[in-house]
Formats: C-alpha cells, structure tokens, sequence
C-alpha cells in the first residue's frame, strides 16, 4: 500500500539531484557558500560607512549574517519546493514518486547544503573576527527549523497556485520583493517606531530573523519574539501545503 511519504524515492530524488545539479563538480557547493557571503560583505562594507557599530554588538559581518541566512533558508527553500513539480515533471509518470516526494526531496537537499554553508560562513566570521561569547544553539536551531518549515509551507502552497494560475508568478515575485527589507536583516524590531512594529510583527520572518540572534547575542532580549505565532504559521502553511499538493496531485502530474 503506498504510503503518504515514501523515503526510499525521497532518498533516490535527492541522490538524483545532487547529480544534476552538481554533478562531478565541487562549484554548486561552493557557491551556495559564497552567494550568502557575498550579499554579507556587501552589507557590511555599506553599512560600516554609514554607521559606526552594528544594532547590536562590536560585528557587521555577524550582524548581517544572523538576519540575511535566516532569511535565506525561507527564501530558498520557497523557491525550491515552488519548483520541485516541474523541475520533475518526467519523473512523475512512474507510479511510486509523487508530487510531495519531489517537494520534501529538494527542499530537504537544499536544507543540508544551506545547514553546511551557514555553518561555515558562521564559524569563519568568528574565528576571522575573533568573537568570544556564548550561544544559544537551540534558538540558532529553532530559527533555522521555523524559517524552513515556513519556506517548504509557502513553497508547496505556491506550487498550486502556479500550476493553476501562471501569471501569478510575477505577481508573486512583485509583492515579495519588499520582504528582504521588512525582516529585520538591516534593523533589529526594537529600534523600530512603534506603528512600525505593530505592522512588522505579523510578519513572522521579523520572529525568526530575531530568534537567530537571540541564539548569538546573550544581551539581545527578543520580549516580542513569539515562538508561538511563528511555528503555528509554519506549519498552517506547511499542511496547508501539502494538502494541496496532495489533493491535486493528478492535475499536477497531467498539466502541460
């Protein structure tokens, strides 16, 4: 009897596109790390000029990295999982691999190579900039675990709607676009002016933006961030999902 989730062709897609995508070559991987690290140079050497310290701490690369690689898992896996159905539409007319086993396969693939390179781009930081403090690895790891479940949720929902609705892609890309500058990668929620906070804070990226850096900085408090609201929209949006995908599974599969 098949089964919602079938591991063994999950395990086989991702086999499949670590191949494809990669291939023989070490330059995917490598670029996933250098992508991040580049946008958070940039940030840095911007931002050095203009201001003398960061929101919090003595560092621009931690502050930047902290908020540009939470988001970064979000908007990755997003595009990933949106992706996973048409990146794999021939390998959907054999009976055992199904719409959501192409979803969770790349987005749990990007979700290891994002985990390796942030991990890297994290520890060069800090051993670059010699920062000694403590941290907070289950926030770090919350954070990174809410922004993908999240990403993966709105990922699969959008699969959907694209296939259903194709110029809803521009639309979509248009009315994301601000998201990279309301989720707290430039500023933390708590210098923001009151009106903007309470508009800010149903943006639950601005929760996992800050969560990372509670995990990095024992001074940060983080009172407004809610594990709560972040999680419950996460997973609302990931059964939602895969709901949808599953429910419209023939439709996905037969679309030209």
């Amino acid at each position: 009897m098949p089964s919602f989730i079938n591991i063994r062709v999950i395990v086989a897609l991702m086999m499949r596109e670590m191949s494809t995508r990669y291939g023989k070559s070490a330059g995917g991987y490598v670029w996933a790390i250098l992508e991040p690290l580049g946008m958070i140079a940039v940030l840095t050497v911007v931002f050095s000029f203009v201001v003398r310290t960061p929101a919090i701490g003595d560092s621009f690369a931690l502050f930047f990295a902290t908020g540009f690689i939470t988001f970064h898992f979000y908007m990755e896996l997003s595009q990933f999982a949106a992706g996973a159905v048409l990146m794999n539409r021939p390998l959907l007319t054999y009976p055992r691999v199904t719409p959501i086993d192409t979803i969770l396969a790349r987005a749990l693939l990007q979700f290891f190579t994002l985990s390796v390179a942030g991990a890297l781009i994290f520890t060069g930081i800090i051993q670059v900039e010699d920062i000694r403090t403590s941290y907070d690895f289950g926030a770090i790891v919350k954070a990174v675990a809410y922004a993908s479940v999240l990403g993966v949720g709105i990922g699969a929902t959008n699969a959907v709607i694209f296939a259903y609705v194709p110029t809803y892609q521009n639309v979509y890309r248009i009315l994301t676009r601000p998201l990279f500058l309301i989720s707290g990668v430039f500023f933390t929620f708590d210098e923001m002016p009151r009106l903007a906070q309470d508009i800010l804070w149903w943006n639950p990226l601005i929760h996992a933006v800050g969560l990372m850096r509670k995990g990095f900085y024992p001074i940060y408090d983080g009172a407004y961030i809610s594990e709560l609201y972040l999680g419950g929209v996460g997973v609302v949006f990931l059964t939602l999902g895969l709901f949808l995908v599953y429910s419209n599974k023939t439709f996905l599969i037969e679309q030209r």
